[in-house]
């Protein structure tokens, strides 16, 4: 009886191809990669082209060959999605004390200034910094405790309770399921921040019907509630259709004088859950368009000539630009179709 002995770097490099073909076994990533790369052999020995195997897998070539090579040298374990973490990361940044000590003392002096304001100061004191390094900043002072955060100032003030979030007696959450039905059922509002140069930064106020998307836009130097108000007055006189209710966001624009007028002139007033601007996506997406069609072309900084350019852009907008939710149709050409009828 002859007996045959394996050799021990062979033993030892099976176990291993085991091992990694074990690696990724219940991986479902893994298992994934696996089928795609065996659809793609049998495709290739049917000739079928590469076109027709990308647009029915969704594989480039590239791809495909990456996956069968790491496949056939490392096994499963080859097939593993790879980290995409940076190699690179950011570290820790460090600021010019001046213009550490300079935002620390803003705040102070102004406890209820977030990094907007802050950052417009810094800019007319001839510092160079961006919005969101002063962002940074106040971050890093209120989580090394040197400043106090707006939100602990309010509610140690008493303005509201908990978190420090001001009380809203008007506004409350859009019923769920709420659909408008006709012009004037849903408008939402909201502000963006446009700068037209160096120290000219304007607030613009924004509204779009969601059933006939006519909208409507003012330019003010600030956002306040006030200013929100007298919007939403002017929104109800213009518009060619009864406002029944509104949304916003939680900004403090939209509460106090806002939310009078808006009880006053009969209108329901929807605000948002925090962070959920996707909620918002009509005016969001018309105050895109604004900076795209209206922002890019050259335009005075004086706020009352800014206006008048954009009363005319907005009854271009209204009256003649083709809207693709509407078919092609304008917002005044769409809701004269609606009161003739002849549209469904």
């Amino acid at each position: 009886m002859q007996l045959t002995t394996v050799g021990r770097a062979i033993w030892k490099g099976a176990s291993q191809g085991a091992r990694l073909a074990e690696a990724g076994a219940g991986d479902p990533d893994v298992q994934e990669r696996l089928r795609k790369v065996k659809l793609v052999k049998a495709l290739r020995e049917g000739k079928r082209r590469w076109e027709e195997i990308q647009e029915l897998l969704g594989i480039s070539r590239a791809t495909y060959y990456r996956w069968e090579r790491a496949l056939r040298e490392k096994g499963l374990a080859g097939l593993k999605p790879k980290s995409r973490r940076p190699k690179r990361t950011r570290g820790k940044v460090q600021w010019k004390p001046e213009l550490l000590v300079r935002v620390e003392v803003l705040r102070r002096e102004n406890p209820t200034w977030g990094r907007w304001p802050i950052w417009l100061t810094l800019r007319k004191e001839g510092f160079s910094v961006s919005e969101r390094t002063v962002g940074r900043i106040l971050a890093y002072l209120e989580g090394s405790g040197r400043v106090e955060s707006v939100a602990s100032f309010l509610a140690r003030r008493g303005r509201g309770k908990g978190r420090g979030r001001p009380r809203r007696p008007y506004a409350r959450r859009k019923p769920r399921g709420y659909q408008p039905q006709a012009p004037g059922d849903l408008v939402q509002v909201d502000t963006l921040m446009v700068s037209l140069g160096p120290g000219e930064v304007v607030r613009h106020f924004s509204a779009v019907d969601l059933f006939t998307r006519y909208a409507l836009g003012e330019v003010h130097s600030r956002a306040t509630a006030r200013l929100a108000g007298e919007f939403l007055s002017r929104l109800v006189a213009q518009a060619p259709f009864p406002i029944r209710a509104v949304q916003v966001d939680g900004g403090s624009e939209f509460m106090a004088e806002f939310e009078v007028a808006c009880q006053g002139l009969g209108i329901a007033l929807f605000v948002l859950p925090p962070r959920s601007p996707r909620l918002n996506g009509h005016v969001e997406r018309l105050q895109r368009t604004f900076r795209e069609e209206f922002y890019t072309r050259p335009l005075p900084t004086r706020v009352s000539e800014l206006q008048v350019e954009l009363n005319a852009y907005l009854d271009y907008y209204n009256r003649r630009r083709p809207h693709v939710a509407l078919g092609g149709l304008a917002p005044l050409e769409f809701l004269a179709k609606i009161r003739e009828g002849s549209v469904p």
